[in-house]
């Protein structure tokens, strides 16, 4: 008689299995908890899996598709997970806006959560505060690295391709890494923003290499070191076959930490795609899925080193001491990189012809305009509206003076430098009619923003003397909602009020600057006018 594990030699044997096969599956069907049982038998116990779209940065989107895929739909909290290679900078901006929200998000670094908190003011939850990690490191041609004893002295470093940290989280790591070396101290920090300054200059005819593969690329072709990072240097060489050679300063490196956030709306499909994000987290924290990261480039979330002797060992990760330190370096470093774009409104109301000292508001205000046109350099761009209720005609509170040009542009026979400040002299002749402040607010916005230009700080300057008196206007709450709504953090345009003299209201243009970032400010006597005036260029990326 066949033993228990034989094989059946004929078709009778094979007829009987069939047989008793179905008897069994009968069998499980009717009994206590067969149904269950049959569903494993048959398929997913979970029936039909809800979908998830999970946006993820481009390096660790594929790895992410790979996890997925190898694990199953119970294991992933019955879910189906879609992955979509996206930009963090589309990424937060479609979140600051509302649409086309995916229900997951892993962008390359918390920076870009801490980004769009700020442009919503509201809170992100987080289903996990790191999934994967790599470090910053300083690339070059195998036997050409040198040795940097910190990161102030690479960024020192006169063949050094960092990309764009306008837009760019290695970037932005390069120069994180040396303010988290300064510490609190304010002399390092002077240090580093010195250091920033050719850097920044250099950037408009280094755009392109705010991608990680082309500065490895014209590393190759041309020598010098690339800021990329660990990931992508190990990518790079198994994708081209070079050879290249990575370090950091004995100081340690900045870490780029992959985050998951629930960007699902509040709701129950909130609460069910943190579990799914969850989920996802402990497969990718799983044997299998750590496996994965690593053969992909990746660290554990705890930054650990690679195995096989890969990337460059052991790195201390450095910490940022002072969050606003490193986030005003940043933001100098905008203002050093780029030009101005700047679209000035100035209030014509009839209160503008009231006196201030020995000149009138109005009077003022030119000269204070007159001073400020001589600060913008020549590839600075500006434009200048005029405002006050119906000077546009019909409903339009604005009238556009001089559109937005370079300064050095010609214009007929003239610069437009030169046809802003005719312009800015014939103002004294519009003062009439109450204070537009609202409306014109945002049709400034929407038109900076229309324009927008990616290689300027991009800005609406604001002086009024008043507060709103348009009853047919968009209300304050409107204003504000539309403006949050509409900033786009990757294309953002900020808004700086001016106030002229205390009948300004103040906490209105306090809350229309904060509202995109901006920086509001009030001459509360004459004399303050002009200086005012030329601080507020001065802070026009919202300093």
């Amino acid at each position: 008689m066949p033993g228990r594990h034989s094989v059946p030699s004929s078709a009778t044997s094979r007829s009987r299995v069939a047989k008793y096969g179905v008897v069994a599956v009968a069998l499980l069907l009717v009994v206590g908890g067969g149904v269950v049982v049959a569903q494993k038998a048959f398929g997913s116990e979970c029936g039909d899996p809800a979908s998830y779209s999970l946006a993820a940065d481009p390096s660790i989107a594929p790895v992410l598709e790979k996890i997925i895929d190898d694990t199953s739909v119970e294991d992933l909290g019955c879910a189906q997970i879609e992955v979509t290679a996206s930009q963090s900078g589309q990424v937060s901006n479609a979140v600051a806006k509302g649409a086309d929200v995916p229900s997951l998000w892993i962008p390359d670094s918390s920076l870009w959560i801490g980004k769009t908190v700020r442009s919503t003011a509201s809170l992100i939850d987080l289903a996990s505060q790191s999934v994967a990690s790599t470090p910053a490191v300083l690339a070059a041609r195998k036997d050409e690295v040198p040795f940097f004893d910190t990161w102030l002295t690479a960024l020192k470093l006169e063949s050094l391709r960092i990309g764009n940290p306008l837009t760019n989280t290695m970037s932005d790591a390069a120069i994180l890494g040396a303010v988290a070396e300064a510490g609190t101290d304010a002399t390092a920090l002077d240090s580093v923003s010195t250091a920033l300054v050719p850097i920044a200059q250099a950037q408009a005819a280094n755009r392109g290499e705010a991608d990680a593969t082309t500065r490895l690329d014209d590393l190759v072709a041309d020598g010098g070191v690339a800021v990329v990072s660990e990931q992508t240097f190990l990518q790079y060489q198994l994708d081209t076959g070079a050879e290249l050679g990575a370090t950091v300063p004995p100081t340690g490196s900045i870490f780029l930490n992959f985050p998951m956030a629930v960007t699902e709306p509040a709701g129950q499909k909130h609460e069910d795609a943190k579990s799914v994000g969850a989920a996802l987290a402990a497969a990718i924290a799983s044997e299998p899925g750590q496996q994965a990261l690593s053969e992909a480039g990746f660290r554990a979330a705890d930054g650990a080193p690679l195995d096989s002797d890969r990337g460059i060992g052991d790195v201390t990760a450095l910490t940022v001491a002072d969050q606003q330190a490193a986030e005003s370096t940043l933001r100098e470093y905008q203002v050093l990189a780029l030009p101005s774009r700047t679209l000035v409104m100035e209030d014509v109301s009839g209160s503008m012809n009231y006196s201030a000292g020995a000149n009138t508001r109005i009077a003022l205000t030119v000269q204070a305009s007159e001073t400020g046109n001589r600060l913008f350099p020549d590839n600075a761009s500006m434009g200048l509206w005029a405002f006050s209720i119906g000077l546009g005609g019909g409903d339009k509170d604005y009238r556009e003076l001089v559109p937005i040009r370079r300064m050095d542009d010609k214009v007929g026979d003239t610069t437009q430098r030169e046809v802003l400040l005719q312009q800015i002299r014939t103002m004294p002749s519009l003062v009439g009619g109450g204070t537009g402040l609202y409306d014109t607010t945002l049709a400034a916005f929407r038109a900076v923003q229309q324009g927008y230009d990616p290689d300027a700080v991009n800005s609406v300057i604001i002086l009024t003397d008043g507060a709103n008196e348009d009853p047919n206007s968009v209300s304050l709450e409107e204003l504000l909602s539309t403006l949050r709504a509409e900033q786009d953090p990757s294309r953002p345009v900020i808004i700086v009020t001016i106030g002229i003299t205390d009948d300004a209201d103040a906490g209105v243009l306090q809350q229309i600057s904060a509202a995109t970032g901006g920086s509001s400010f009030v001459a509360r006597n004459p004399a303050e006018i002009p200086n005012v005036f030329v601080n507020a260029l001065r802070s026009r990326s919202g300093r």
